[in-house]
């Protein structure tokens, strides 16, 4: 096999992966509609309040992505914002009893996709 044939093989495989994949990223959770980047910023704050550059770090994405994500979560009530009494500026996030709702339900249902979705991608990859 050329390198060329190895490199649209390997093109495919992507391509196939990212089907499998999309869905289940994407997808909100029955009930309430958080997408798996909310799911992610969610399931930090269970552990502990951060900043936006914290989950930034902690989550490995770009700040304005998170502050996306952190506005829709503020608007549908899974997180409250709080200020620091000695810097207004610097703001840190809280999961509300909502967002734990919420954070609780999703992980309930990756716990059953998950390996069934593993074992799915297993197909695709090369051992």
């Amino acid at each position: 096999m050329t390198e060329v044939d190895e490199m649209a093989v390997d093109i495919e495989r992507i391509h196939q992966l990212n089907s499998v994949l999309r869905p289940f990223i994407k997808r909100p959770s029955s009930g309430d509609a958080v997408t798996f980047e909310q799911y992610r910023i969610l399931h930090e704050l269970v552990k502990e309040k951060a900043s936006t550059s914290e989950l930034s770090r902690r989550l490995n994405v770009g700040q304005s992505m998170i502050s996306i994500q952190i506005s829709r979560l503020l608007k549908n009530g899974y997180i409250k914002d709080e200020t620091l009494p000695t810097d207004r500026r610097y703001h840190v996030f809280q999961i509300t009893d909502h967002g734990k709702a919420v954070h609780e339900h999703v992980s309930l249902v990756l716990a059953h996709e998950l390996p069934q979705l593993m074992n799915k991608l297993a197909s695709y990859v090369k051992v």
